[in-house]
Parts: C-alpha cells; structure tokens; sequence
C-alpha cells in the first residue's frame, strides 16, 4: 500500500499549487477519483491464473483484463489520472522507475484490448499502452543424466581434449582465466530463475534476494540451483564443482507460477528483471524462454507475439540505462519447439525478441543499438572429438551471439546434491560467468565493452548441428566462448599489462609471483606453450625448468625459454 499513500500525497502537493482557485467540492471529487483509480494489490501477480489468460496461437497469450501503460517521464498529474480514467481501470500495481501502471481493466478479447491501448497511446502522458503478454514461460534444459557424473572430476583437467564432469570448464579454459585471480575484484550477479537452494554447500552465503518478499517466495528447485553453481559454486572445498567466477554474490529472483499453474506474465520476469538490476548486478541471467511452446510442426509464433515482447523488454532496459544503471542481459538462445527441433532464436521471446525494428526506446541519449550492445544470446555447444558442434536442439540465427557448452554440464541440485543437465539453459550461465570476469578484472568497462570482449576473443568454432527438421532459420558457425581470452583483453584494455610467452615441459605449472606477494599461476599446454598477460612489475618466475626474476615493462619483448 505503500504507493497509494504515495499516490495520495501527490494529489494533495498538486492541489495546494491551486489554492482557493478549486472549492472543496472539486478537490473532493479529484481525490475521490485518484484513490479509485489506484489500489495497489502487492500480490496482484499471484493473483493471475490459467483462467485469465487469452490464447493467441500456439500457447502463446495475453491477460485479458490488463494493460500496461508506460508514462513520459514530464507528465505531470493530472495528465497522467486523465489517462487512468480513460483505460477505464484501476491501477493494481506499478513499477515507479518505469512509470509504469498495471492497469485492471473489464475482462475482453485482444481485439478490445489492442483498441484500448490505440486510444490511450493517443494521450499525450502516455510513452506507450500494451497488452500483458503471458506464456507457458519453461526453464530451458533436458532431463537430468545421472549416467554420466564421474568420480575423478577433481582429478582430470585436459583443455585440448575435454572430458568428463569438468568437460565443460576445459572447453572455455577456466583455469586460464582463474590464472588472474589476484585482478578480480567481487561482483554482484542477478539470476531470474527458478528457485535456488540457498544452503547448499558451494552456494552457502553467495544467494541474496533483492528484499524479503522476494526471499520468502523461493521454491528451491534444481534448474535454478543448477544455474547458480555453474556461475559461482565454491572452488575450494575439495569437493563438487567449481564455478566460473566464485568471487561473486548471486542476487536472485524465483519467477516461476504456483503450483499447477501453466501460464506465467511476462511481467513476472519484468519485475525479477528491474528489481536484480537495481540491487546491483552488473550481469543478469536468464536461462528461460518460450520457444518449447511453438507446436512441433511449427517454427514461429504469430508476429504480435514477439512484437509484444520487444516493446516491454526493449522500455524496461531503455528506462533503466536512462537513470544510470549499466548492465549486461544474457539469456539462453532456446532448446527448439514442442518437438525439440531447433526453430530460430528471435522465437524464443524475452530478449532474443529484439531486432533495430520492433524495440522501443522513447529516451534521450540513447539508440537502439545501446540496446542490442547488452545483450548476449547463446547457444549450446556439445564436443565432438576435437571439434566442437551445435546441440541439435539448439536454436539458431542472427540473434544468437555466441555458444557455450551446454550438453552433458554437471553442477549442483537441490538436497546438496549434483546432477548433470544439457540445454541452452546451461549454456547461458557459462558465458554470463565469463563475463562477470571479465567485468571483475576490469570495472571500469562498460557493459557494451564487456560484450564486445566476450564475443569476440575466441579461439574455437562451433558448427552448426546436422540433424535439421527446418532449414530456413538460419543455421551458421558461432564461435565459442572463452574465459582466458576474455579476461587477457580486459586486462590488456585496462592498460600497464604486457604479454608474456613461456617455453617450457608439457602440462608444467608456472607461478609468476609479484613484489606484492601476488600470484599469477598458469599451465604450460600439450606442447609446453604458455601465453598469458601480466600487469608491469617485478616477478619471481617458479617452475620445473626456471626459478628466477623478472621485470615487466613497455620497453620489452617478452619471453622465457624453459
């Protein structure tokens, strides 16, 4: 209820501007009206069930007595209750640093609706009207694998030949990346997911929630668990996992419906989204989608669909950007439709939506392509002996940035427990991992830099899958993601750091340590090659074939002969 006493205390300050100008009779009929318009349920999303939502097409919907109206940011009071007054409704609830008022109004078919929001988009107060698009929303990952967990995880490290439950931290050289834990500083992380078992031991005080509504609705399950230890599982308790940037603080929201509920708003991820952001993380996860809906013979929803989901999520960035929030959005790129054939990716709702043509952006100082430069799409990678493929699954297509492994990827579950899971779900927690170190070892960048960074320093390429049911939807080679690439750029970026190339033994480990007692600890690969970045300095250099000093400056070519 706390906007309505808000709401109230803006119609008194606007009305003492009036003075004896109004009676009482008109202030009393103003705020009569104010109030009317605005009762602000907290728990009004709860309150949305299966038998509210419109279907359009192939389980995609709309809530048939919603609207979502987007204020200009100038307009003043009045304007604004003008408007309310117009769509006919109350006000259920609202996102302030949106201008956003959810609006209930007379149940009625999408027709009725889409008319409505054509005559409130003529108000001059409102940015923009829109339905409230619903759908059977899913988490993006194929049934748990207990076949495949082996008992030498900790023991078995192999980049040029990824193997086994670490298979997927070999695959974009974690290790590497770890190389330069002494740069990292702490990050905070958002993750809109399902719940997250908040007591498991490698996630034990890394999940916060952005309030305690928030927390008191986590559901632990085992996707959104899965999730958070592929981003951030303790790395040194000498057992499970190690996530990929540890030194991190997850903070989550579980958006999943009720129980026996199918539908689920897309103003449910909306608010998850905005409310990460704000408590202040700097990449945001989003390993979901609406792409298993599309009928198995099927490869698109109707237009209106995705056209819809542009215009919601495209606002919510723009009006976060435009108050000085950065942040980096990534989300999974899909696992196919209904059947588990691949469709293309701009199907997969949410952010994989957005296209230069369909994103609204009403802000000053910012383009579209401020949009478009913070988001990653990804898809899902398998390794194929020593080449790296599309899951057939995977959906495909211009949108998609880049891929990540996501087949066969283990991590935690709920009860303390592992599991193994394949999807574009796993994928995507991957590279928001490596972006987080990335933006860790250098936060200085912005989030469009981060992107550009984790894009486009790669060294292996992922094909696209053979097995096609549609072949028009854009299959084409990605590249795959990876973690030491990504984290030596930012470093580089950032400035005073020099590369540094080792010759020595195959599999050698070599220790760099600083005159701050800082370490700097690296593996030779299969052919006793090592390239790594340091910042400008005096070292100690430590391994089978050296132990001697060295001194890092702009002024010299390195290299170190074992």
């Amino acid at each position: 209820m706390k906007a309505v006493f808000s709401f109230i205390m803006a119609v008194f300050t606007a009305l003492s501007s009036f003075g004896s100008e109004m009676s009482f009779a008109a202030v009393e009929e103003l705020f009569t009206d104010a109030v009317s318009l605005l009762v602000q349920r907290a728990d009004f999303l709860e309150e949305i069930d299966d038998s509210d939502i419109g279907v359009v097409g192939e389980s995609a919907g709309y809530v048939k007595n919603t609207v979502l109206i987007f204020f200009n940011e100038d307009a003043g009071f009045f304007s604004r209750l003008d408007a309310l007054r117009e769509s006919g409704g109350i006000t259920v609830g609202s996102m302030p640093d949106m201008e956003l008022c959810v609006v209930q109004t007379v149940p009625t078919d999408l027709e009725g609706l889409m008319a409505l929001c054509d005559k409130l988009n003529a108000h001059g107060a409102v940015a923009m009207a829109a339905i409230s698009p619903a759908h059977r929303l899913e988490n993006q990952y194929t049934p748990d694998d207990p076949f495949t967990e082996y008992d030498w995880y900790e023991e078995h490290w192999n980049e040029s030949s990824p193997y086994g439950n670490n298979w997927w931290l070999e695959a974009i050289d974690a290790r590497g990346a770890w190389g330069y834990g002494s740069l990292f500083e702490h990050i905070d992380i958002g993750v809109v997911d399902g719940g997250f078992d908040t007591a498991h031991d490698e996630l034990d005080g890394k999940i916060v929630f952005p309030n305690s509504k928030e927390a008191s609705r986590n559901r632990p399950n085992s996707h959104g668990t899965h999730v958070a230890g592929i981003i951030t599982a303790e790395g040194n308790n000498g057992k499970g996992i190690s996530g990929i940037c540890q030194d991190s603080t997850l903070i989550c929201v579980d958006w999943t419906p009720s129980d026996g509920q199918l539908w689920i708003p897309d103003l449910a991820v909306l608010y998850g989204f905005t409310k990460v952001v704000k408590a202040g993380a700097k990449v945001v996860n989003f390993s979901v989608g609406i792409s298993s809906s599309i009928g198995e013979n099927s490869k698109r929803f109707p237009s209106i669909v995705n056209n819809f989901d542009a215009l919601l999520y495209s606002y919510a960035m723009g009006s976060l950007l435009s108050k000085g929030y950065d942040f980096l959005v990534v989300q999974s790129a899909g696992n196919g439709n209904d059947g588990g054939y691949a469709v293309n990716a701009s199907q997969n709702g949410l952010f994989c939506s957005f296209k230069e043509g369909n994103v609204f952006l009403p802000f000053a100082g910012l383009s579209k392509q401020d949009l478009l430069d913070r988001v990653i799409i990804v898809g899902s990678a398998a390794v194929d002996g020593q080449k790296y493929v599309q899951s057939s699954s995977s959906n495909v297509g211009e949108v998609v940035d880049i891929c990540a492994p996501g087949v066969l990827v283990y991590s935690c579950s709920t009860e303390n427990s592992y599991l193994t899971k394949s999807g574009t779900s796993m994928a995507a927690p991957v590279v928001t991992g490596v972006a987080s170190l990335v933006w860790a070892v250098n936060p200085d960048l912005t989030s469009s830099e981060v992107k550009k960074i984790v894009c486009e320093n790669t060294v292996d390429t992922v094909e696209p899958s053979e097995e096609r049911y549609f072949d028009d939807i854009g299959y084409k080679a990605y590249p795959l993601v990876n973690a030491k690439l990504a984290v030596e750029k930012a470093i580089l970026q950032k400035g005073g750091a020099y590369t540094v190339s080792f010759s020595g033994y195959a599999d050698e480990e070599v220790i760099f340590t600083n005159e701050n007692g800082d370490e700097f600890v690296f593996e030779t690969d299969i052919s006793g090659e090592l390239s790594c970045v340091l910042p400008e300095g005096e070292y100690r250099v430590e391994s089978r074939g050296i132990d001697s000093t060295l001194m890092i400056d702009k002024d010299m070519v390195i290299s170190i002969g074992g």
